[in-house]
């Protein structure tokens, strides 16, 4: 069980009270910054002052934010991923598989529920990323971009996807963008999330912890019996590996 259910609400004491067994992982992130969606003036008015001048400065360099909804484009979702690739290698991380990226797209973008947009500027692609829409809610889910040569003019092309991505959003009917994944409160300048998360804390909204994962114990013999073959499974992939 994953609820969407903040840390501190009054409702997250039933599960204590029900016996439910908090887990040390989450499949979704356990912290993320969420925007309530406005008009345009609200919006920027909620940005801190670098991001509002980053955002009119990438219109100034020209740079201009096209969106593709076919989940049967593969040339954008491919794209999305070599970008994703850039970023993440940059900062360390490993990468998942394109064909995950394949089947996000053709299972949501099939049915209408996500859309890529791209940056450009002169038709050279700087930023994509992907946005989910479900309900009233939007998530910022993948995003990759191009890196700067040294020298290089800067476009602010992420601060342009991130605004046109709450636009389109809002337009849709969507009240709340959720940024999808920051680091924890009190994290070290090392968190592997810490640069990403002040990039994101620059379009306002709040920080929300979320309740995390929970198992629901029938059968506690078996609950315990299942978690010992887990913990020998791994020790002996350790022994192998």
């Amino acid at each position: 069980l994953e609820p969407r259910l903040a840390s501190d609400d009054p409702a997250r004491a039933a599960f204590d009270r029900r016996g439910l067994l908090r887990l040390p992982n989450t499949l979704q992130v356990g912290h993320t910054r969420l925007v309530d969606l406005a008009d345009d003036e609200a919006l920027l008015a909620g940005f801190d002052k670098d991001t509002r001048y980053a955002v009119r400065r990438s219109e100034r360099e020209g740079v201009s934010v096209s969106v593709t909804e076919d989940g049967a484009d593969q040339r954008a979702i491919d794209d999305l991923h070599g970008l994703v690739g850039e970023t993440q290698q940059r900062a360390g991380f490993p990468m998942p598989p394109i064909e995950r990226y394949r089947i996000a797209w053709r299972a949501l973008g099939g049915a209408g529920r996500a859309a890529i947009l791209e940056a450009r500027r002169s038709e050279q692609l700087l930023a994509s990323g992907m946005v989910v829409i479900t309900g009233d809610r939007s998530f910022y889910l993948f995003s990759g971009s191009r890196r700067e040569e040294r020298g290089e003019p800067k476009h602010y092309a992420s601060y342009a996807l991130q605004w046109a991505m709450m636009r389109l959003a809002r337009d849709r009917g969507v009240r709340q963008h959720d940024l999808w994944g920051i680091a924890p409160p009190g994290a070290a300048a090392d968190h592997p999330w810490h640069g990403v998360g002040l990039f994101k804390k620059g379009f306002g909204g709040r920080e929300v912890a979320w309740a995390g994962s929970w198992d629901l114990v029938v059968d506690p013999a078996l609950y315990r019996l299942r978690g010992a073959t887990g913990i020998m499974r791994r020790w002996l992939r350790g022994l192998r590996g």
